[in-house]
This record gives C-alpha cells, sequence and structure tokens, in this order.
C-alpha cells in the first residue's frame, strides 16, 4: 500500500509515522510539505542559551497520544514537567491576582476560594449563585456559543473574568464565537447530570480530593508536559526516524492537484509528475484541502471552507533579569482586563533549560480577537507590549532579544455548529474512502489531539484502500 500524506506539520508526520509502523502491515509513505521546513506551528529555536518556541511550548498530560508517540520514538526519558510551584494569575480589576485554588476554566471545584477571590465583584458571585436554582437550558441536539450559555447560567462576571480568558486564549477566539458542544461537550454532560453546572464542578471536586487523600494526599499537579530540548525535538526524531524507516519526505513540495484514478488516487505535484497512490490523508489546513478537493469532492470542499481561521501572533522576549526588581517567579497570567495580548507565559520560570539564570524569558500571545493590534505592524506592536510588562511587571530594561512569530489564518475556530461542519466533509468524502481529512481544525487544536487524529485517518485511510483492492 501506498500513502499519500499532505502536510508536514505534526498531524501529517503522525500520520506518517501511523503508516510506517501502525498495526497494520507498514505502507509506503509519500510525505509533501509546501514550506521549508516540518513541524508546522511546532517551531522551536535554539539561540545563546535560550529555548524559544514560536508556536505551542507543550501538551496535556491526560491526552496520552503525545506520551504515546514520545515512547514509540524513545524520548520519554526527555519528558518534563512544570518548574517549582505552578503559580498561574488572572490580571483583572487592575492588578494581578492569584487564580482561586480549585478553579478549573470556568468552574470552581472548591467554594471558599471562590468566595473569597477579588477577581469577581460581589454582584459577580451572586450572579453566579443563581445556577445553583436555573433550570436546565440546553436542548438536546442544539449547539449554541459557550458564552451564551454560562453567561445565562453564572452571569456575565464568570464569562468576562474566567471563560474568555481561559478558552479564549486555548482558541484564540471569543467565547461568544465557540461551540458549546465541539469545545466544552462536559458542561452540557453536568448540567444534564446535575442541572447545576456550580453543583456539578464542586461534585467533581470533592471525588478529586477524595481520591488525592487516597493516595497520600498527592493532589494531580500540573497536566502540562513538554520535552528538554522543546516541541521541536518530537518533531526532529518523527522525521529522523521516517526517514530511517523509509519514508519519502519532501519540503517546499505541493500538491496542485488530486484526481480519483479508479480505486486509487494521481497527485500532481507542483514540478509536473504524477505520483500514484492508494490512500491519501489530506494534513495541510482547511484552505490547502478544500482547494484539493473542489473538483473530486465539492461537498467536501465547500464544507471545509465554512471553517473560519484567525491570526494568531507569539511574541518572545528576553529580559535581564536584574531589570526587575523582584524575581519573576510567575509562570504567567491571563488578561481579564483590557490589554495588548491575551496573556504571558513566564518560559524561564515555568520550564528548567529555557534560559539562564540572569535571563527572564517571556512569551506574549496576540490573537486577532484582540482587534486592531493584533495586525499592527511589528514595532507598533512590540511597542505596546513592552509598555504593558514594564506596567505590570515594573522591568526596568528593554528586552535584550525579541522574536516575533505570526500566524496568519491559521487558528480555527471551533464556532457554533462546527461539529456538524466536521460531519458534512467526512461526509462529502464518502465516496472517496480511502481519503481522509486531518489536523488541528476539525478534531481538537492540541498537540496530543492532533497526533491522535493523524494516526487514526491514516489507518483508516489504508484500511479503506486494503478493502477497495481486495
Amino acid at each position: 500500500m501506498r500513502l499519500l500524506v499532505v502536510g508536514g506539520g505534526i498531524t501529517g508526520l503522525a500520520a506518517a509515522w501511523e503508516a510506517v509502523r501502525g498495526s497494520s502491515e507498514p505502507a509506503e509513505v509519500l510525505l509533501v510539505e509546501s514550506s521549508g521546513r516540518f513541524g508546522g506551528k511546532v517551531h522551536t529555536e535554539h539561540t545563546d542559551g535560550l529555548l524559544i518556541e514560536h508556536g505551542p511550548d507543550s501538551f496535556v498530560a491526560y491526552r496520552p497520544a503525545a506520551l504515546q508517540l514520545a515512547e514509540e520514538l524513545g524520548l520519554s526519558d526527555d519528558v518534563i514537567s512544570t518548574s517549582g510551584t505552578r503559580t498561574v494569575h488572572l490580571r483583572a480589576r487592575g492588578r494581578l491576582q492569584p487564580m482561586p485554588a480549585g478553579m478549573g476554566m470556568v468552574l470552581p471545584s472548591r467554594l471558599l476560594p471562590f468566595v473569597t477571590t477579588g477577581i469577581l465583584s460581589p454582584a459577580d458571585k451572586l450572579r453566579a449563585g443563581l445556577d445553583l436554582v436555573l433550570p436546565r437550558r440546553l436542548v438536546a441536539g442544539q449547539d449554541t456559543s459557550i458564552g451564551a450559555f454560562l453567561r445565562a447560567r453564572l452571569g456575565a462576571g464568570i464569562v468576562r473574568r474566567f471563560a474568555d480568558p481561559m478558552i479564549g486564549g486555548i482558541y484564540g477566539a471569543g467565547v461568544d464565537e465557540l461551540s458549546l458542544d465541539a469545545v466544552l461537550p462536559s458542561l452540557r454532560v453536568d448540567e444534564t447530570a446535575h442541572r447545576s453546572l456550580m453543583l456539578a464542578a464542586l461534585a467533581q471536586g470533592r471525588r478529586a480530593r477524595s481520591s488525592a487523600a487516597k493516595a497520600g494526599g498527592r493532589g494531580p499537579g500540573s497536566p502540562f508536559r513538554t520535552f528538554t530540548g522543546g516541541l521541536g525535538s518530537l518533531v526532529d526524531a518523527l522525521v529522523d526516524q521516517l526517514v530511517a524507516a523509509g519514508a519519502d519526505l519532501r519540503l517546499n513540495t505541493r500538491v496542485t492537484e488530486l484526481r480519483a484514478a479508479g480505486g486509487a488516487a494521481e497527485a500532481v505535484l507542483d514540478d509536473g509528475t504524477i505520483e500514484t497512490v492508494d490512500g491519501v490523508v489530506l494534513a495541510g489546513g482547511v484552505t490547502s484541502s478544500a482547494a484539493l478537493l473542489a473538483e473530486p469532492a465539492p461537498e467536501a470542499s465547500s464544507a471545509l471552507a465554512r471553517i473560519p481561521l484567525a491570526t494568531s501572533t507569539v511574541v518572545t522576549l528576553a529580559y535581564p533579569a536584574a531589570a526587575f526588581a523582584t524575581p519573576v517567579t510567575s509562570h504567567g497570567w491571563l488578561e481579564a482586563d483590557a490589554a495588548p495580548i491575551s496573556g504571558i507565559t513566564v518560559s524561564s520560570a515555568k520550564w528548567a533549560g529555557r534560559a539562564p539564570e540572569d535571563t527572564v524569558l517571556i512569551r506574549a500571545f496576540v490573537p486577532e480577537r484582540l482587534g486592531a493590534i493584533a495586525m499592527a505592524d511589528e514595532s507598533e506592536l512590540l511597542s505596546a507590549i513592552t509598555c504593558h510588562l514594564a506596567t505590570v511587571l515594573h522591568a526596568t530594561e528593554p528586552p535584550s532579544l525579541v522574536r516575533v512569530a505570526r500566524w496568519p489564518a491559521m487558528m480555527p475556530k471551533y464556532a457554533v455548529g462546527h461539529l456538524g461542519t466536521v460531519a458534512d466533509a467526512d461526509a462529502g468524502l464518502a465516496h472517496l474512502p480511502a481519503w481522509r481529512l486531518a489536523g488541528s481544525a476539525l478534531r481538537g487544536v492540541g498537540v496530543p489531539d492532533c497526533i491522535a487524529d493523524g494516526r487514526r485517518q491514516a489507518a483508516l485511510a489504508l484500511s479503506s484502500a486494503a478493502r477497495v483492492g481486495a
């Protein structure tokens, strides 16, 4: 069997890995990447003793696909957790405030820290308490935005101070745009089971504390993991071992046309050559996939074109530690007030080996949802961010190093109805069962989600191709 993978990001590389060493018979793999490097949004730079992540910097351990892949690649010993005590803040009501103990993305699992936090006003807390007596609101089979649902149950304060900074920070979109069923389906489960979201969260907190007590008082700790050499080391190991396994990986190569050819497929490359393959995994992003499917699968193409994409920017700043009157020990903060950023990660405090001891390494995030500042030129953007950091952290010196990574129209928004859109795209490919869609715009934006999706779609493409050829 021969598999074509379009796109050399983490999803495409994972698809290729599944094909060459999955549970079924190994396949011959041709992977094409239109840019000059592999990894997609995973991009690690090493310079002057600094480890700079231009895209994601970590993954969550409770989704096992990334850890499983690391083990298969021999990288398990390189996996690290966050350094020191996990201290995260929210900038709300004009100052940095610690996240209340037991606070999830939108709901508290402990009542007292929620009641006493200064992040919410007394009126916000009273309004959130109404959730305890409100009836169920969701209608089965009817999606809604996270913002509309939480505002109705818990009030505008929870949405503005917790949900929008936390969920919007992950997805690069406001919660009034994001689908409840695609992003936080657990809220529907909670309302169905408990009626009140607060009661559901408090019950979950009690269960978690009981489990921790039985385990000797140890809490779950931080769920975040990365590698000593950054996430780029996962990409490097994948590329090296795929090549060793005989995979044909090509940079600066683009598929200009895909054609169905009986039970197989023909891919026309930008150098004019035609490659015949048994199966296809399209992992190059929805814009690329929609263009390639316009002729052979127009309904799938049309569905993919409905998925909105946003621009996001990651700004990395290295400061001398002497620029701060007190050591910067927080892992970072999220912004619930007006700001030119959505949040900060202090990489040098969060992860070991990211910077020399005399350097503070900071990542600032500027999603499109912030408005004009997200599209500002580099000088205006940097001025706004450094001024903001000077105000919040009292930095007395300018940064000694700056990196700006813009990701134009690459962050998918899981808008209301997203699950239906993905189902429509899959249905539009039903007549081509060995052609599969994968990537962050479809079934999960995190690194483990992308890895799991790439592997699953490769396995499905090959098994379908085998049935067609039988």
